[in-house]
C-alpha cells in the first residue's frame, strides 16, 4: 500500500496525457510511485480522468482513511478535474462461516463507504473472496446465502446498490451470478483476471454488459497478469478495443508502477488510434 506522503519528492513524469481522450474514463491505481495517496495523485492527475484508490488491507490501523486524507483528496479532485473509484479491501471473507468474520467484513466495508461518501466515488469495487482454503468446503448454496447476508449488512440503505461493483476473480463468475442479481450489484469485468484463466472476453462482456459499470485493464502472459498493457498479443488487444469502443464506463489500468503505467498509456493511446477493432 502507499507509504508515506513525500512533498517534493521528485518523481518521473508520464510520457502520455490521456485525460478527456477517449470515450470511456480513463483511470490508473493511487499506488504508482512510492509514495502515499496524496503525492500519488497530484502527480497522476494531468494524465487520466480518475485515480482507483486502492484500501486493499483491513486490519490495520491506518487501513481506514482520516477525514484529513479525504479532505485533501477532495480539493485535488476540484482543483485538477478528477473523480476517483474505491478499491475496498481484498483481505476480508463475506461468506465467511464464522458469524464474527462475516460481521467483520460488513463492518470495514461499510466505514470505508462512509468515510469516502465526500469524494462521490463512481464505484466502490468489491471482492467476493471463496472463503479460505484450510477451511472445510462449504455448498455453494450455503456461502452465497452469506454473501448476501453480509452485503446486507455492509451496504447502507440509502446507497444505490448499483454503486458495489464486483469484481471477476479467479473462480467461475456464474457462482456469483445469483448474488449480483438477488443484492442487485453491478460488475466489475477485471479483463486480465478473465484472460488469465482463460476466459472468452466478448461472450462475457456480451452476457454482462447491462451491470458493468467498470473494466480493470492491464497486460496478461500466460497465468500472469497485472502487467504493463503491451504484453498483450495484438488479437488480445484488438479484442479489447473493440469491446471498449462500445462502453463508457471507467476503465482502470491496474499496474502498480511507474514503468508499467507510462508503457501502458502510451500502448493503449497508441492502438486506440490506429482504429483497428477487429
Amino acid at each position: 500500500m502507499p507509504g508515506q506522503e513525500h512533498p517534493g519528492q521528485p518523481f518521473p513524469t508520464l510520457d502520455t496525457v490521456c485525460k478527456n481522450r477517449f470515450p470511456f474514463t480513463l483511470a490508473c491505481p493511487s499506488f504508482v510511485y512510492p509514495a502515499g495517496y496524496v503525492d500519488n495523485v497530484r502527480h497522476l492527475a494531468p494524465f487520466v480522468d480518475q485515480i482507483q484508490l486502492l484500501f486493499f488491507e483491513s486490519r490495520t490501523p491506518e487501513s481506514l482513511p482520516s477525514p484529513k486524507l479525504i479532505r485533501k483528496l477532495a480539493d485535488l479532485a476540484a482543483s485538477e478535474k478528477l473523480t476517483y473509484n474505491v478499491h475496498l479491501p481484498s483481505d476480508i471473507y463475506p461468506g465467511h462461516p464464522d458469524p464474527a468474520e462475516r460481521r467483520r467484513a460488513a463492518d470495514v466495508v461499510s466505514r470505508i463507504i462512509a468515510c469516502c461518501e465526500p469524494l462521490t466515488p463512481s464505484t466502490f469495487t468489491l471482492h467476493l473472496n471463496r472463503n479460505p482454503p484450510d477451511l472445510p468446503a462449504m455448498p455453494a448454496a450455503r456461502w452465497q446465502e452469506y454473501l448476501v447476508d453480509t452485503l446486507l449488512r455492509m451496504i447502507p440503505s440509502k446507497m444505490n446498490r448499483r454503486m458495489i461493483s464486483v469484481e471477476t476473480l479467479d473462480y467461475p463468475f456464474e457462482l456469483v451470478a445469483p448474488v449480483i442479481a438477488e443484492s442487485n450489484l453491478s460488475v466489475c469485468m477485471d479483463m486480465g483476471h478473465l484472460m488469465a484463466h482463460g476466459i472468452e472476453l466478448s461472450p462475457f462482456f456480451d452476457n454482462w454488459k447491462d451491470r458493468i459499470t467498470i473494466v480493470h485493464l492491464h497486460g496478461v502472459d500466460g497465468a500472469t497478469d497485472h502487467l504493463p498493457l503491451d504484453r498483450l498479443s495484438g488479437h488480445r488487444i484488438k479484442t479489447v478495443l473493440k469491446i471498449l469502443r462500445s462502453f463508457s464506463g471507467v476503465v482502470s489500468l491496474e499496474v502498480y508502477a511507474y514503468p508499467a503505467l507510462n508503457a501502458s498509456l502510451a500502448h493503449l493511446c497508441r492502438e486506440w488510434e490506429k482504429g483497428v477493432f477487429s
